[in-house]
């Protein structure tokens, strides 16, 4: 089984996990063999990637670093909450604090674990999983930053309700593939004072809560709005959300920008440390997400073609891969599985894109 995304899925090709939608229910089962009306329904669902049976990779597993049934439930307690705000700015706190408190559990029980992209991409409803992506991705960050369970509960729910202003911003503009115009640009902007005021409201959520949705597009060099605030005048939680949320958007590849794989966006956050983001952030951002995520294809240096098997923390950039092909192009059998962080002469030097194999 390995992750391909969703431009690259064929007709013929078999579901390897079951494909959820936002109400938890199963979409495709695991064994479906896909036709061009299921890809084209899953595109329109707005699915990034899903997993395939290849057998040509072996038995390959994926482990989660949050379960299927944990982020599920996140996100249907988020759908829920966003439509209750719609008409009354109440929240089930009860349930928030649930399904935050799983997530954190999770994470912490698989803290030597890395964040595969797939294993929390698999989303048919953008607004939500992208809520529950951003909430993932700054929670594990902020347990390796060493924050308490208090703060980990701000900024879980921070992140889950970091768009939450965007309920007043026309869905034309949120999904427009084209640049905005300066009058739509404005618009936009107005989400995060928008979601400020919504969430400072509710008397049960700290006002942290509230600042993670004004601040998450503050920049740390003073550029980003609604205040241009700069370096730690910018909320802790928020400096962490930001990071988290540009990186789920980028790795999404949503209204009509191109997805980049996760080594690009991790390289692309790498570049703008110090301006956009936290250096601190940063830092331990990078370390809790797989560069080369499991069910990855990729060339070494050899010219061999291998797969990803199994992420290294203390060694983002070389995981253990079963090597599948040689570099005259014939297939290995059986495959064999070599640690790069052990074998120094082999390195990765490519992902290999669908149908190089």
């Amino acid at each position: 089984m390995r992750a391909v995304s969703i431009e690259k899925v064929e007709p013929g090709m078999q579901v390897g996990r079951a494909i959820y939608g936002a109400s938890g229910e199963t979409l495709l089962a695991a064994g479906v063999i896909l036709t061009s009306r299921y890809i084209d329904r899953l595109k329109e669902l707005g699915l990034v990637a899903l997993y395939i049976v290849d057998e040509s990779v072996g038995d390959l597993q994926v482990d989660d670093v949050v379960s299927e049934k944990t982020r599920l439930e996140a996100i249907k307690v988020t759908k829920k909450a966003m439509e209750n705000i719609r008409l009354n700015p109440t929240l089930n706190l009860a349930s928030i604090n649930e399904a935050v408190n799983d997530i954190i559990n999770e994470l912490l029980n698989n803290r030597d674990m890395m964040v595969n992209l797939v294993d929390i991409r698999a989303m048919n409803d953008y607004t939500f999983g992208h809520s529950v992506n951003v909430a993932i991705l700054s929670l594990i960050t902020a347990i390796t930053m060493g924050f308490d369970k208090d703060k980990l509960r701000i900024i879980g729910a921070g992140a889950l309700f970091h768009d939450v202003g965007k309920i007043a911003v026309p869905e034309n503009i949120l999904i427009k593939a084209t640049p905005l115009t300066d009058d739509e640009e404005e618009l936009f902007k107005q989400h995060t004072t928008i979601g400020f005021n919504i969430l400072r409201k509710i008397e049960s959520f700290s006002l942290q809560v509230a600042h993670v949705a004004l601040q998450h597009h503050e920049r740390y060099d003073g550029q980003g709005y609604p205040r241009q605030l700069r370096g730690d005048e910018i909320n802790e939680f928020a400096r962490i959300v930001t990071v988290s949320d540009l990186y789920d958007r980028l790795s999404s590849g949503r209204a009509g920008r191109a997805r980049l794989s996760s080594l690009q966006t991790v390289e692309l956050i790498i570049a703008n440390s110090g301006k956009f983001f936290d250096p601190e952030v940063v830092e331990h951002f990078i370390h809790t997400i797989a560069l080369f995520p499991v069910g990855t294809l990729v060339m070494l240096n050899t010219q061999e073609k291998a797969v990803v098997v199994e992420t290294i923390k203390k060694y983002p950039t070389r995981p253990r891969v079963r090597l599948l092909m040689n570099s005259q192009g014939t297939r290995i059998n059986p495959p064999y599985e070599m640690e790069l962080a052990s074998n120094l002469d082999f390195y990765i030097i490519r992902i290999l894109e669908e149908g190089e194999l």
